[in-house]
């Protein structure tokens, strides 16, 4: 029954039992005429016998008529091999589908700052959180890439490699929070050389790497444009992101609830964009450096990276079909056989 009923499915849900000429369908409509006529012959059929003297005839003893249902099987075969017939003359068709895709490889690495800044709530809910969002909704929109994901502070670490797996990056991203990284500070330039490392497969024709950062570049063994130039020679276009409200935020206390992170003269700390350094690693890749205010226009710039990203899927799908019609003619063939052989053998039986 299993594997009645995966034909099934094959042949009618998923489309793949065809009939080549359609024209022979309309000969269904003689059948019903072929078995009407068929009941009205029968009804008004009389038996004659001719014979020019009957009166020996008319002393035999009359018989009573007895109905044989097994009368209307030689009429019901017929018309069974008539069925086949037609069905046969429709040239049904069992097909198998292949589809191809072949798509241009891009790569793309999200570079995400999860220092102490990120906790800053000029964003709903902080800057972190807010990223983290538009981040997932970017890779759902951009399933068909691979992407990885390197988190840096004072020092970067791969969170997750390059992987066509958007459910599990998607899972890397929301687990990461800013503190995950104990070294604080921003250290740009080496999450993009770490960025850059992450790119392994040197046949892929667009390597991309989004860096969204808050504050400036105060920690690492690496300045920004020395990786830049790194990067622009691997053939890596970066794309650079500054988050935070013009005049800087305070970065929250997290061991004061409420309370914001000071100088020692008792200053509330406030962050600090470093937007040129941001322009520059995006002009000396190829890249182009965005500002994003709030939630909302960091949506819509990875929306427009999205775009500007944009590549071709080429998809090719080809059927093959065997054609089913000498198996239905065969059948036509045995009822046919059928019908002879019985009438041959039980010729009282089907008159």
């Amino acid at each position: 029954m299993g594997a009645i009923q995966n034909w099934i499915y094959r042949a009618f849900y998923a489309g793949q039992l065809r009939f080549f000429f359609h024209w022979p369908v309309i000969l269904f409509i003689a059948l019903p005429m072929i078995a009407w006529a068929y009941w009205i012959y029968g009804r008004k059929r009389k038996w004659r016998v001719k014979y020019p003297i009957t009166s020996v005839l008319a002393k035999i003893p009359r018989v009573k008529k007895v109905k044989r249902p097994s009368r209307h099987l030689p009429v019901l075969l017929r018309l069974a091999v008539i069925s086949l017939l037609i069905l046969a003359a429709m040239r049904p068709q069992m097909g198998q589908t292949k589809e191809t895709i072949h798509t241009q490889g891009i790569d793309i690495i999200l570079l995400l700052d999860i220092s102490g800044s990120m906790t800053a709530e000029d964003f709903r809910p902080n800057r972190s959180e807010a990223a983290k969002a538009v981040l997932a909704r970017f890779v759902r929109q951009n399933s068909n890439d691979r992407m990885g994901l390197v988190v840096f502070s004072g020092m970067p670490f791969t969170q997750c490699p390059l992987t066509t797996d958007t459910g599990v990056l998607e899972e890397f991203i929301n687990q990461v929070k800013p503190g995950d990284i104990l070294q604080d500070g921003t250290a740009i330039g080496d999450a993009i050389v770490t960025g850059v490392a992450r790119f392994t497969d040197k046949n892929v024709p667009s390597k991309v790497m989004i860096l969204l950062t808050d504050g400036e570049h105060n920690f690492g063994e690496v300045d920004p444009p020395t990786a830049a130039k790194v990067a622009a020679r691997m053939g890596v276009r970066i794309y650079t992101i500054g988050v935070g409200s013009a005049g800087g935020a305070p970065i929250p206390d997290p061991t004061m609830p409420g309370g914001f992170l000071r100088y020692p003269d008792g200053r509330v700390i406030m962050t600090k964009l470093d937007e040129n350094t941001l322009r520059d690693v995006a002009s000396l890749t190829g890249g182009r450096y965005y500002r994003a205010e709030d939630e909302k226009t960091l949506g819509k710039i990875y929306d427009e990276i999205g775009r500007l990203e944009t590549h071709e899927i080429e998809s090719k799908k080809f059927t093959t079909y065997s054609e089913l019609f000498q198996y239905v003619l065969g059948a036509a063939l045995a009822v046919l056989l059928f019908e002879l052989v019985a009438r041959w053998i039980w010729g009282r039986v089907l008159p």
